[in-house]
């Protein structure tokens, strides 16, 4: 089975991850993309405004209904911080076996100035293959190129952020325009919950 994994807070998740979680899997011939919530990221602060139930719950809401996704809770029931290399080792040691090649591993290309920054970040490129997706416009000044071998997936870019979301939230509520920026279940789930400020 060739995977691909997905990592992220996905505080809350939108539809800008699914999107690109399905043309990963179309265009790079994935049987399975799997979604990684990061317990704590290493090189940002994980914003408040959902806990870690909360944010694997409206994961698992998005993708209930598509069978070529699925999550891990790995980094979760690690604890600490999140590091790419560990989960990617992580990954091997339970499913080797059921592995075909290397796991891929998406990454925005809005990442790719701090990658040298990373742990163990050369190892990763020995035993992942980079999907990176374009995140920036095209012609776009602060567009860096990843100088280390990497497959370029020629996305639709959707220039959303979680952080966006939170903010549209937080500014206006049900009223923020932000309704058809997450799938209508996660969607429920914030309203209902009041999550990140001001849902009512």
């Amino acid at each position: 089975m060739r995977i691909a994994i997905l990592g992220g807070s996905f505080n809350p998740v939108h539809i800008g991850h699914l999107i690109l979680a399905e043309e990963a899997r179309v265009k790079c011939g994935y049987d399975k993309i799997i979604f990684v919530p990061a317990n704590m990221p290493p090189h940002k602060q994980l914003a408040c405004g959902a806990t870690s139930e909360e944010r694997l719950q409206m994961l698992s809401l998005a993708i209930k209904d598509n069978p070529f996704f699925s999550i891990d809770t790995c980094e979760l029931e690690r604890g600490g911080v999140s590091y790419t290399y560990v989960t990617l080792q992580d990954f091997y040691k339970r499913y080797g076996s059921q592995i075909d090649g290397k796991i891929g591993f998406i990454m925005g290309d809005d990442l790719v100035a701090g990658f040298e920054g990373w742990y163990q970040y050369q190892k990763i490129l020995e035993i992942a293959d980079i999907i990176l997706a374009r995140r920036k416009i095209s012609g776009d000044e602060k567009v860096l190129k990843l100088n280390y071998p990497h497959i370029e997936l020629a996305n639709s870019i959707f220039p959303l952020s979680s952080s966006e979301v939170r903010e549209k939230i937080a500014g206006s509520g049900r009223l923020g325009g932000w309704r058809y920026l997450v799938p209508e279940a996660v969607y429920n789930y914030i309203v209902q919950r009041n999550l990140y400020g001001k849902a009512d």
